[in-house]
């Protein structure tokens, strides 16, 4: 059996050739399932950036409800307290009206 050379490159060529492609499909399918990671990665990010931000919007929401509530209660709390002076003011004028009614006559007599 007589050595071939140019079988020998063809085989040569061949086992490069298939090593070459195995290598190059098997660093195309890493970097897919890297990608596929990676956008699941930012699909989670994205997720949670979204989940915080509603978190943050209903605790804003919810700051400036509790804020309204105690600025009404605020402003009932105050209309109360003008209508027990208004009330007490009204006591009072009806004490010095008696007062004055009571005491025309003795003014006039002197």
């Amino acid at each position: 059996m007589k050595f071939d050379p140019s079988l020998a490159n063809f085989t040569l060529a061949l086992v490069v050739a298939a090593s070459g492609w195995f290598f190059r499909w098997n660093d195309k399918r890493k970097f897919e399932k890297q990608e596929a990671s990676f956008e699941r990665q930012q699909a989670i990010t994205k997720a949670e950036a979204a989940a915080e931000k509603k978190v943050n919007e209903e605790r804003d929401f919810n700051h400036l409800l509790n804020n309204q509530r105690q600025i009404s209660q605020g402003i009932t709390t105050g209309f109360d307290e003008i209508e027990e002076r208004i009330e007490h003011l009204r006591e009072l004028m009806l004490k010095i009206e008696a007062y004055l009614i009571r005491n025309q006559g003795t003014n006039h007599h002197e």
